[in-house]
């Protein structure tokens, strides 16, 4: 098996001044076990709340280890189930406090980014999925609403061209990021405030209040569970691993033949999901899934460095862009992400035990993070909130199948999608495959 490292972009290319390593015992207010966004952006609410408050958290490896060191760098508003899913769930107006909450923690992510890590290069301008088969293109025009506005194949390419492209939607909702400044800039903040971060400090809860760091004891009343997919629930919550790839910095010219002056984030409206962006660097930056499931949810690092599934993004973007046929990807990554078994993350907050855990944002994490650090920290603080009555707070999810069903069931879908993008690539026509599996996939 392959050692555990993040060999991100993002990773690849900051400036990290470490952290130290607890070498004491602690008697603190907030303990957050997980150096990710989830922990950080949930130590940020709360010291803007209470600035009195003693916090101190504690990553295993380095701040950004996982998946927030290693995302695609978008700041969407989108859920992980669909709108029309969440409507049937929960009504409108449940619906619409959720996806007016996420719009909102964009532009105040990109407050902060602003003010305080302006080398994160944070850049609203909005995304872009496109069509290059009609079956993709009924899709998009099925997903057209008041945020969500659909595109000519002329409109589209004025925007950004795409080989084979024939129309696409395009939503002002979204911003992208090099996700590891945000997390060096935020935890540099929250150092500031008088947040302890401890890197290379692997915590484990003792008992109710008490965590073992290393051969130290912290004693906090209350504890932040926030290690999302490396948090040890293989029923509540699976991994599956999205992974991407990375060009070296491209020419102006290739940049002023394609477009996207305004930087969008951009996907192909396939079923199998990808996503890309062009970096602050001149990059593209391309991800995906397709990977395949680990039985019994054990994470692998053998997985998310799949040389299969990393050629597989390098040929889709090349299909995108016949241009970079000779262009070098110079990186090549991936992890895992958490996914419950109806899609939606979680927040919940035990006052009697003093025990919060959050996660589950099944790939939109970089958004969802932010508005679920917030609602913890008005858990914690008992604030009176309208955040605190949003659908995924103090909420779970229905189990995930026993194994082996589930390994073969997951492995399966995740084959039949790749396989109804091929049916659409070849009929031209919305999969007969998909039609099938799309009502177990519960999104």
């Amino acid at each position: 098996m392959l050692p555990e490292r993040n060999l991100s972009l993002w990773a690849d290319s900051v400036n990290r001044t470490r952290s130290e390593t607890l070498n004491k015992n602690l008697d603190i207010d907030v303990a957050i076990i997980g150096g990710g966004f989830s922990g950080l952006w949930s130590a940020f609410h709360l010291i803007s709340g209470d600035p009195t408050l003693k916090i101190a958290l504690f990553e295993a490896h380095h701040i950004g280890f996982g998946a927030s060191g290693r995302n695609g760098g978008w700041l969407s508003a989108d859920y992980p189930v669909s709108r029309n899913t969440l409507i049937k769930r929960i009504g409108e107006e449940g619906t619409d406090s959720i996806f007016t909450a996420l719009k909102s923690s964009i532009d105040e992510v990109g407050n902060f980014a602003r003010d305080f890590a302006p080398t994160a290069s944070f850049t609203k301008g909005g995304s872009i999925t496109f069509a290059r088969n009609s079956a993709q293109a009924i899709r998009l025009r099925n997903s057209v609403d008041e945020d969500h506005h659909w595109l000519s194949n002329s409109e589209l390419t004025e925007k950004i061209l795409i080989a084979d492209s024939i129309c696409g939607v395009h939503t002002k909702s979204s911003a992208v990021v090099n996700p590891m400044e945000l997390l060096l800039g935020l935890a540099k903040y929250l150092t500031k405030k008088g947040v302890a971060i401890y890197e290379n400090s692997a915590a484990t809860i003792a008992e109710t209040g008490r965590l073992l760091v290393g051969s130290y004891f912290v004693t906090a009343p209350r504890v932040i569970n926030a290690v999302e997919a490396f948090r040890s629930a293989p029923r509540e919550q699976i991994p599956l691993y999205s992974l991407m790839v990375a060009t070296e910095p491209l020419t102006s010219q290739f940049w002023s033949e394609v477009g996207n002056f305004e930087r969008a984030t951009f996907a192909e409206g396939s079923h199998l999901i990808n996503y890309a962006q062009r970096t602050s660097d001149n990059r593209l930056a391309i991800g995906g899934r397709g990977a395949r499931y680990p039985f019994a949810s054990k994470r692998s690092t053998n997985i998310e460095n799949s040389a299969k599934t990393h050629e597989a993004l390098r040929a889709l973007a090349k299909s995108w862009f016949p241009q970079l046929s000779k262009v070098r990807f110079t990186h090549a990554w991936g992890g895992a992400i958490a996914i419950t078994r109806d899609w939606e993350p979680y927040l919940r907050w035990d006052k009697n035990r003093g025990y919060g855990e959050l996660g589950g944002y099944a790939g939109d994490g970089m958004t969802m993070s932010y508005l679920a650090g917030k609602a913890m920290a008005a858990e914690i603080l008992d604030n009176t909130s309208s955040i605190r009555t949003l659908r995924f707070v103090n909420r779970r999810s229905r189990n995930w199948e026993f194994e082996p069903l589930r390994f073969a069931a997951i492995n399966s879908l995740i084959k039949l999608t790749d396989l109804s993008d091929a049916e659409e690539r070849l009929t031209r026509k919305p999969s007969l495959i998909n039609r099938i599996i799309e009502p177990l996939i519960l999104r």
